[in-house]
């Protein structure tokens, strides 16, 4: 929450509504729900944002004021997940996201803007009953075409503007001309404004005007203005190609000169964006004869785009392309979904929501819930194979990735019964070797992502085969030997000029110090992983940082630190709804940091790990990229003899016993064939020639010779 807002930026000059504006302050002083109720046009969505501006100066609301826009959004199931996503809350859930909404505004002080609410009515009302009996420091301001009807509200019927308000309005859009009087609709005067030499009798109404402005228009502007009102958000020059089926720029800019169109700046390309207001749009759609056709153009344009997304994202250009995805998520979710329900797109459809995971915006910006909502829908209308093979896999993995380990383990039980073709096993083997890492903790998936990354290779794109090859390396220094960790260590460093691969690498080369090499080097590499991941807005990876970090602080004796951000994890898994205790190697190493946390602190673990719990996530991320002061670590322990590791010198003991391989396997929890690669991986460090050597070496080195 910022407490300032984000409140669009004004784009023109705000004229008259003084006691509109005062009355609207006034009760929102006193009531927690305030609905400015009034026709389309009429001025109620700026007259929200001046409010929301003028009480974003005060220090009435201490969490800010926020707006979220519902014009776009058609669909009432997604209400609760759009306000969420606008909120900037993670949202990885499989409910309907309300829960969601709730636990994060319970305790905020905040004026919540929801504006354009009459196409929603039902969900709107449901959605503002269940946030005002439950957040009990929001206060909701509403704009609707008609009462919002739940108890308590409070109505401010917009009125039209004075006579003097709209002649200043006009000569402020117009600059010259003769003031027409147009029923005091600030839209009908933006409309008029934009043609001041036209006459125009007086008295009219918006519908009027709007009438009125598509007769001055071109047959062929006439027909891109009802194409683009099939568009349910803003968008770019491309978009409007692709839909209309043609070159648009010139009738394009007509529109824009008219006021029929409104054009704004991306502040991710920097190039120009369009929309069209509501009741504008609404227009355009009863000139439109037939909207299946611009529907279908659509979709299969934003199909192009994802898949272009999912390929290219891997890359230098990653922080754009994410911001790209981002921009264009509206129109990416009703593509999806339009596709989804018509039968000719349905595939086309299912296989955008897979690729819209494989580009990681969902997991980077905290919306698995929204993915999974369009991977559900997918689920119901693919029944043939091997399409469903490929989408129950890929289900399972965002399954996996939350730490839903039952989910995941009946999708791809469904999954391996289907027939299968290269890219299918690709996504299945992908979901096996997971299952056998996460949930049993077995070496034998190592292999596995072995064959996905070669899969890849040959399949898929480069950040799918990053993807995988991250996986292998995480398996392998979990699972298997020292040499083999650092080999895999070693070669997720090459793609250090894409930051979300740096981030990982960083935080792989710690995984390796702290299982492998000397955890006193993990705590910085944590860090800098950290870093970049919150500079990327990464909601995803922060949870296994904070994980890294706190097994980084145990290592080093920093023991009040480890059990705040031990805290402070909990609390970043019940957010982003990250299961860390269900995958298996995270949850032993866990477990162990835990306990060894617990011993160190006695009666004041608790008490300090509720500290770090009940951090807020800016000073909880703020607090983990502190360093750790030298006052906060224990002595450092002297190196064991012969530069070994801690397991490397106890398996030299072991053999020292006279243990075999299988006995030292059992003994450690490790399968025979992994030990005595130890055994040979020591042997050949110390340059010892069998292990009757070694174990004089170990007797030597602890003074049992």
């Amino acid at each position: 929450m910022t407490v300032r807002g984000d409140l669009p930026a004004q784009t023109t000059t705000f004229i008259g509504r003084r006691a509109v504006l005062a009355d609207t302050e006034g009760l929102l002083g006193r009531a927690r729900l305030v609905t400015l109720v009034g026709a389309g046009g009429i001025g109620k969505t700026r007259i929200a944002e001046e409010t929301g501006r003028a009480m974003a100066r005060t220090s009435a609301f201490q969490h800010g004021v926020r707006e979220v826009r519902l014009a776009d959004l058609k669909d009432p199931a997604l209400l609760a997940r759009t306000v969420a996503a606008e909120l900037r809350i993670i949202d990885n859930s499989q409910d309907s996201g309300l829960g969601r909404l709730v636990e994060s505004l319970y305790d905020k002080n905040l004026l919540l803007v929801l504006d354009h609410c009459e196409h929603l009515l039902d969900a709107v009302r449901h959605l503002v009953h269940h946030l005002l009996r439950d957040c009990e420091g929001l206060r909701i301001l509403t704009t609707s075409r008609e009462p919002l009807g739940v108890y308590g509200e409070h109505l401010l019927r917009v009125p039209p503007m004075s006579d003097e308000d709209s002649s200043e309005l006009f000569l402020e859009r117009a600059g010259q001309g003769v003031p027409p009087r147009v029923s005091g609709s600030p839209l009908a005067i933006d409309l008029v404004a934009a043609r001041p030499d036209e006459a125009l009798a007086d008295d009219v109404t918006l519908e009027q005007v709007l009438d009125w402005t598509a007769a001055r228009c071109t047959a062929e502007e006439r027909q891109l203005w009802a194409t683009l009102s099939v568009l349910p958000a803003d968008f770019d020059l491309a978009a409007a190609e692709a839909v209309a089926g043609t070159d648009v720029l010139e009738p394009l800019s007509a529109l824009v000169r008219a006021s029929i169109v409104v054009a704004t700046t991306s502040p991710v390309t920097g190039h120009t964006r369009y929309r069209m207001l509501g009741s504008v749009s609404e227009f355009g759609a009863r000139l439109l004869v037939d909207a299946n056709e611009p529907l279908r153009r659509h979709a299969l344009y934003y199909s192009t785009f994802v898949d272009e997304a999912a390929r290219s994202w891997f890359s230098p250009d990653e922080v754009v392309w994410l911001g790209r995805v981002r921009e264009e998520w509206p129109n990416i979710r009703a593509a999806i979904t339009c596709a989804l329900k018509t039968a000719e797109l349905a595939e086309t459809g299912a296989t955008m929501a897979m690729n819209v995971q494989r580009t990681r915006f969902t997991s980077v910006a905290g919306l698995l819930g929204q993915a999974w909502d369009l991977l559900a829908m997918a689920r119901e209308v693919i029944t043939e194979a091997p399409l469903r093979t490929s989408l129950l896999a890929h289900c399972a993995f965002v399954a996996q990735a939350r730490g839903d380990m039952a989910a995941a383990t009946v999708l791809i039980t469904e999954a391996s019964a289907l027939p299968r073709s290269p890219i299918t096993d690709l996504n299945l083997v992908f979901a096996e070797a997971t299952h056998l890492f996460f949930v049993e903790g077995s070496p034998d998936c190592v292999p596995l992502y072995a064959h996905v990354v070669e899969l890849c290779r040959q399949y898929a794109s480069p950040g799918d085969t990053y993807f995988a090859e991250l996986m292998h390396a995480m398996a392998t220094c979990f699972l298997l030997d020292v040499e083999a960790a650092d080999k895999a260590t070693t070669r997720l460093a090459e793609h250090d000029d894409v930051h979300w691969s740096r981030a990982w690498a960083l935080w792989h080369e710690g995984l390796y110090e702290l299982l492998h090499g000397d955890p006193a080097q993990v705590h910085p590499l944590a860090v800098e992983a950290l870093r970049i991941q919150l500079a990327l807005g990464d909601t995803w990876g922060p949870a296994f940082s904070l994980w890294l970090l706190a097994c980084a602080c145990a290592e080093l004796g920093a023991f009040d630190r480890a059990a705040r951000l031990l805290g402070a994890l909990r609390s970043q898994e019940r957010v982003t709804r990250i299961s860390l205790s269900t995958m298996r190697p995270f949850h032993k190493l866990l477990e162990r940091t835990d306990r060894t946390v617990r011993r160190a602190l006695g009666d004041d673990y608790p008490v300090i790990t509720t500290l770090g719990a009940d951090l807020r996530q800016e000073q909880a991320m703020e607090f983990a990229l502190e360093p750790v002061p030298d006052s906060e670590r224990r002595p450092a322990k002297p190196a064991l003899p012969g530069g070994l590791s801690r397991q490397e010198f106890t398996i030299a003991g072991l053999v020292a016993e006279g243990l075999t391989s299988r006995q030292i396997g059992a003994r450690l929890f490790i399968s025979p064939r992994t030990a005595d690669r130890h055994v040979v991986n020591i042997r050949v460090k110390l340059g010892l020639p069998n292990r009757m050597a070694l174990a004089a070496w170990h007797r030597s080195a602890t003074g049992e010779a």
